[in-house]
């Protein structure tokens, strides 16, 4: 094999992050082979420096037919040997198929509720063999620079921070207590930086607003420094996780077991009203409340959001810290 085409085209950079495990490995178990990753703005900015990644293209444009056209105008200008999907949308599987010998057209079949996306795509490529079995415990991982990171320190104090990530793109995935839980971490140094979604917090310390990048840098530093982030289901946390910082995350309309960041590398994922029978684990988008944010049992808010209680995340949140001290 001498090229790859990964293609993710899913909207979010979160949605990259999901996929990076699975191109790392890939290219791990082709150490010859060039990946080459096509991908939506501003995700391709994850991939610079990364070294198992040759070349990244990128579009802005996610009108309709937008990304068909974009992928032709890819697979235009190369030549591919596989071509690995996670994006199923618009024909590009079959597009895919008519110009490139071996493609993987759907990293999305058949999902289990109870298994990490991230592990799932790994553990269907090495059914397809092409990625080894030892390589289907890999986590997502950013490649960082050391200027990067340090970027990320110069921001920082001199205490243990708790980073708070309270921003989401989603109404339905917004959690309603950030103020009371930033006014219960008082005795700590709580930081917030507002990032590609911003959401205003008062109580804590304000950082500059910063690139995807510079985020990562942050929450690198975060994990220098034996730090936490903590955040709802979203790109930011999935990115802080990614850069090596130890995580809570809030889950609501999404399952952690599915949705969440690996508990083997420390992170956690508390998970609001379990039993919610709204809730679609394998096809979220179809959810009563995904796209309006209306949650059908309160006719307002999202009661899977509200049933997480201040105290039980400010408990994980010093337990975490705890657990990071003692190790």
């Amino acid at each position: 094999m001498r090229d790859l085409l990964f293609v993710e085209l899913l909207g979010g950079f979160g949605d990259l992050l999901l996929a990076l495990p699975a191109v790392h490995a890939l290219a791990r178990s082709s150490p010859q082979a060039r990946v080459h990753v096509a991908t939506f703005d501003p995700a391709g900015a994850l991939l610079e420096h990364d070294p198992y990644v040759s070349t990244v293209s990128t579009t802005s444009d996610h009108g309709d037919g937008a990304p068909r056209r974009f992928v032709e105008h890819v697979l235009a200008a190369g030549t591919y040997d596989l071509a690995v999907t996670t994006t199923a949308y618009d024909g590009i599987p079959d597009l895919l198929r008519a110009r490139v010998p071996d493609v993987v057209g759907n990293l999305w079949r058949r999902p289990p509720a109870d298994e990490l996306v991230d592990e799932r795509f790994l553990r269907l490529l090495v059914a397809d063999g092409l990625v080894r079995p030892e390589l289907a415990g890999l986590s997502p991982e950013v490649a960082l620079l050391p200027q990067e990171v340090a970027a990320g320190h110069a921001l920082l104090g001199e205490r243990t921070p708790v980073l708070v990530l309270p921003g989401a793109g989603m109404a339905v995935k917004r959690w309603p207590h950030w103020r009371a839980l930033v006014d219960r971490l008082g005795d700590l140094d709580v930081v917030t930086a507002p990032g590609p979604d911003p959401a205003p917090l008062t109580g804590a310390r304000v950082l500059p607003g910063q690139s995807l990048r510079g985020l990562a840098g942050l929450a690198a530093a975060v994990a220098d420094r034996g730090g936490v982030v903590v955040g709802g289901d979203t790109g930011p946390v999935r990115l802080a996780a990614a850069a090596g910082a130890r995580t809570v995350g809030l889950f609501g309309p999404t399952l952690a077991s599915r949705y969440g960041q690996r508990p083997s590398d420390g992170h956690v994922g508390l998970q609001g009203l379990p039993g919610c029978d709204v809730r679609v684990p394998t096809a979220i988008t179809e959810q009563e409340c995904w796209w309006s944010g209306v949650c059908p049992k309160t006719g307002a808010a999202p009661a899977c959001m509200a049933d997480l209680v201040v105290d039980e995340v400010e408990a994980a949140v010093r337990e975490a810290l705890s657990d990071r001290r003692a190790a």
